[in-house]
């Protein structure tokens, strides 16, 4: 996963309309030729208060850094007044919040944490476990702390200083560079668990490809709905 220039990409974050448009760039960078981003994008944004907690996000990620723009997100997810950033979860969430930490010279760039991450952790440091299938602040404060000690680290062995965000990348590169095993990437994949909601996903995607049926689409919600619990539709989606 090639790490965005602090100078190549979109400058500071001052309104709704730019972070929609770090949100998107985030987004296209991540799904790539995936055919259900677009439907994932979209149905995040489609909710009337998107933009303005997107911006709420960037607001406090170029404040504070990314750990509390994570730890934001976090706590409005528990209030059980709104369903903040809905659909949106961590492993694209971070890589939006990276690209908001690039951006600026004030705050460490902090990286993506994603399902690469997660299973380079579980196979390589088993004693720091990681939470990628939800909002998980311990998660992502282990994972930011534990780059930071090994960039330390590294920058000692090689006499020459790298980045925090170099260091992620090794990671990625190493999980998802031999096709076919059990390092390979796979967004389908991510989170186990989360297949049946893909599955919805990607009908939604085949629904709205061709001459988009709003009847078509309350049906597949529906559908979900019922075969899905609560406590599945609140783990998952979430991109």
């Amino acid at each position: 996963m090639t790490a965005p220039n602090k100078t190549d990409i979109h400058p500071i974050v001052e309104n709704a309309d730019d972070a929609v448009k770090v949100f998107l760039l985030a987004m296209l960078w991540g799904y790539g030729l995936v055919g259900y981003g677009p439907f994932r994008t979209r149905r995040i944004l489609d909710r009337p208060e998107a933009a303005a907690e997107l911006f709420e996000v960037a607001v406090k990620a170029q404040e504070m850094g990314g750990l509390a723009a994570f730890r934001l997100i976090a706590e409005r997810r528990s209030e059980a007044s709104r369903p903040f950033l809905k659909w949106l979860g961590p492993a694209f969430g971070t890589k939006y919040i990276y690209f908001l930490t690039a951006m600026t010279e004030s705050q460490k760039t902090t990286p993506v944490m994603d399902a690469v991450v997660y299973r380079w952790f579980r196979n390589h440091a088993p004693d720091r476990p990681l939470r990628v299938d939800f909002w998980h602040s311990r998660s992502y404060e282990l994972f930011l702390n534990s780059l930071d000690e090994w960039t330390s680290d590294i920058t000692k062995r090689l006499g020459q200083e790298i980045r925090i965000d170099d260091v992620e990348y090794l990671i990625f590169a190493e999980g998802s560079s031999f096709e076919g095993n059990d390092w390979s990437e796979s967004w389908d994949a991510e989170i186990r668990a989360s297949s049946p909601a893909l599955l919805f996903d990607q009908l939604r995607a085949l629904a709205s490809s061709n001459q988009p049926n709003q009847h078509t689409l309350k049906l597949i919600d529906e559908l979900e709905s019922h075969l899905l619990s609560q406590d599945d539709q609140t783990k998952l989606p979430q991109n």
